[in-house]
């Protein structure tokens, strides 16, 4: 039996769900990742920590958004057009 077209699909993730790591949200922001350390550090910017120890720090695409419109004053929008 053949697959139809929307059963080869995957499943579209919620923005929600998109993760950054440190590396990638300083590059989409332009500053360095021990600036994005600190704001994290201080409370600015939201993280999540995961893995074994919780070594592994994620931002989330939504809150990058909310760091930019309430700290900066930009355009949301902008930051994903950085990324691709």
């Amino acid at each position: 039996m053949k697959k139809t077209q929307n059963e080869n699909r995957k499943p579209l993730r919620p923005a929600t769900l998109d993760l950054y790591t440190v590396a990638e949200t300083a590059a989409i922001l332009d500053v360095s990742q021990k600036t994005v350390f600190e704001w994290i550090r201080n409370g600015n910017l939201a993280a999540t920590r995961l893995g074994p120890g919780q070594r592994l720090i994620r931002i989330r695409c939504a809150d990058i958004e909310d760091f930019v419109k309430r700290d900066f004053g930009r355009n949301p929008v902008a930051v994903r057009s950085i990324d691709g």
